[in-house]
């Protein structure tokens, strides 16, 4: 069951990955924060099949899955000018908070 979670963070992580550095087309809007929940969601999915896929998801084992996912988000964030994308602090902020959520939600969804 472990292995399976592992998998499905992989999977979220490429999937993130690769629709980060897609060029966005020259005129196409996000309304205003739209953005920002997408990132938020993205880590949080991340996060939380990560969270699930470690034995022992103690207090250490949490904040390393959120540090390693953070660190993941921030990664994609200096990669994406090379794809003609904007970097955005902002973004990896909202990145870190879904990491957070996403942690936070598996731990609380293994104690039930």
């Amino acid at each position: 069951m472990r292995r399976r979670w592992a998998v499905v963070a992989v999977a979220v992580s490429v999937l993130v990955l690769a629709t980060s550095l897609v060029p966005v087309p020259d005129g196409d809007s996000v309304p205003t924060g739209a953005d920002k929940l997408v990132h938020a969601v993205g880590y949080a999915a991340i996060a939380f099949a990560a969270t699930r896929a470690v034995e022992d998801p103690g207090r250490r084992a949490l904040v390393a899955v959120v540090v390693a996912v953070t660190g993941f988000g921030a990664s994609v964030e200096v990669v994406q000018p090379l794809a003609g994308r904007t970097a955005s602090v902002t973004d990896a902020l909202a990145n870190l908070a879904g990491a957070v959520l996403g942690a936070l939600a598996a731990r609380v969804s293994r104690s039930r």
